[in-house]
């Protein structure tokens, strides 16, 4: 009888830790908190690229260089908006990092082009 007891012991035991390393692998659900999966910054970054190639009339070179550089920039936006602090700090990194990314892209356009972005952007018709 003591035998029968110790080994059912044993048995619950073995069960318990194996469903408990089980339950630890299997993958977390996103809450919506996560930054972007690498796999979403392309597909945004082609559609900005698009944009602004239609929009600006832009050749296949300086396509490619806005699209690499909107995809360099993705990251850090997205770690602005799903990091720790305050809604206030966040815009005002957003506010930094929209400026750095302007004078990244007036490296890139033409300065008739850049104009014609900055106006599109802030809703100014020419």
């Amino acid at each position: 009888m003591k035998n029968c007891t110790l080994l059912t012991l044993l048995l619950m035991t073995f069960l318990t830790v194996g469903s408990m390393a089980q339950s630890s692998s299997t993958k977390s659900k996103k809450t919506g908190n996560e930054w972007h999966a690498a796999g979403d910054a392309i597909p945004r970054s082609k559609e900005f690229a698009d944009r602004l190639t239609k929009d600006l009339a832009l050749d296949e070179i300086t396509s490619r260089k806005i699209f690499q550089a909107y995809l360099a920039n993705t990251k850090p936006v997205d770690e602005i908006k799903m990091g720790p602090g305050s809604d206030e700090a966040k815009k005002e990194s957003l506010n930094v990092n929209s400026a750095a990314f302007n004078e990244t892209l007036k490296g890139i356009l033409s300065p008739e082009q850049f104009t014609k972005y900055i106006n599109t952007k802030s809703g100014k018709k020419e």
